[in-house]
């Protein structure tokens, strides 16, 4: 045999191999059918008839352009997103928790009062400061508005020895805290000031709710956790609930008399009563006997020095109720007893 013809010999056998192995791989018919589903049954077939709710139809309750720029606009006349507060305190890492969003999301991640450095670019807060990522987009399973920073905190001014637990307002008080503490007598019965920014920090609005922190002499105080404000609303309630037209509320989060008027709605400002007139009043009354005796100067700060203890607290419960802001709102008792008490030891 010549050997072209042996070559295309051996190919076609081994092309007849290959198609052979081929057809062996090849599906067959199909088998006969399975056992049916759990139980003895098959599934059990959707109904006919309406559809189920739209996904976006959910999402866009809130989700839409009018209502998210409406957001956006009141948020921007708060002072959250002025980053007036930003500062060089919104990069320390010992204020950065309170003053920046990084700083914020930082210690709300590792559970810590303090950044791990300085914070090198800090930036005023955003949506996604407060507001976490959803759950669950069923409405019966939970908030459809997350909210960060939900969890019972400490409070610094004491060590952290004391746990609050405001529920949604827990978001806010973890920052509006007095941070230092009321002053202690030294062994002579005096208390050092030392610096003229002494008192409490910015917003101890969380410890006037709750009617507690200040400088405590006298009694009738009131007890904590008691004032109807603290048992029955939030700060959400009071800060962010907002009536359409209405130049308060919302995310630009200043109280209005509209967040009042479901429990006294008579009201027509947020002097109910005349209780502010009368809180204003006292405040004036305190300012003005810590002026006489050289605690505050012509500017209403404070003087450094060594002081008796009363006078150093009768200068820390009037500077609470300063910097608390709501001239008794907040803890209408607490705050009033405190400054009739600080007036009493100052006379």
């Amino acid at each position: 045999m010549k050997k072209g013809n042996r070559f295309y010999l051996v190919l076609s056998l081994f092309i007849a191999i290959a198609f052979a192995f081929t057809n062996c791989t090849k599906e067959g018919p199909a088998g006969p059918a399975g056992a049916t589903g759990q139980n003895g049954v098959d599934g059990v077939n959707g109904t006919d008839g309406t559809d189920g709710v739209d996904g976006n139809a959910l999402c866009l309750e809130c989700h839409t352009l009018g209502k998210m720029e409406g957001i956006g606009h009141s948020y921007e006349l708060s002072q959250h997103a002025a980053g007036d507060f930003v500062g060089y305190a919104g990069a320390r890492n010992d204020c950065a928790k309170c003053h920046s969003h990084e700083g914020f999301m930082e210690t709300l991640r590792t559970g810590r009062d303090t950044t791990a450095a300085n914070i090198p670019i800090p930036t005023a807060f955003t949506c996604k400061t407060c507001h976490g990522s959803h759950v669950s987009f069923d409405p019966e399973e939970g908030d459809l508005t997350p909210l960060n920073a939900i969890e019972p905190f400490t409070l610094m001014m004491d060590g952290h020895t004391t746990t609050m637990d405001m529920g949604h307002s827990n978001l806010c008080a973890g920052c509006h805290q007095p941070r230092r503490p009321a002053p202690v007598a030294d062994e002579d019965g005096n208390f050092a000031i030392t610096s003229s920014h002494y008192g409490p920090h910015h917003g101890p609005q969380s410890t006037v709710l709750e009617g507690i922190g200040g400088y405590e002499v006298g009694a009738g105080y009131p007890e904590p956790g008691s004032d109807i404000h603290r048992q029955q609303s939030s700060c959400l309630d009071c800060h962010v609930k907002y009536t359409p037209g209405a130049d308060y509320g919302g995310h630009k989060f200043s109280a209005g008399v509209g967040a009042c008027t479901t429990c006294h709605p008579d009201a027509t400002d947020l002097d109910i009563n005349g209780k502010q007139t009368e809180i204003a009043g006292l405040t004036e009354e305190l300012k003005v006997l810590l002026m006489a005796q050289g605690i505050l100067d012509a500017e209403g700060h404070v003087v450094p020095g060594t002081y008796t203890i009363n006078q150093a607290g009768a200068f820390y419960n009037y500077a609470t109720v300063v910097e608390d802001r709501s001239k008794g709102v907040h803890n209408y008792e607490y705050v009033k007893t405190l400054l009739i008490n600080s007036i009493a030891v100052m006379q």
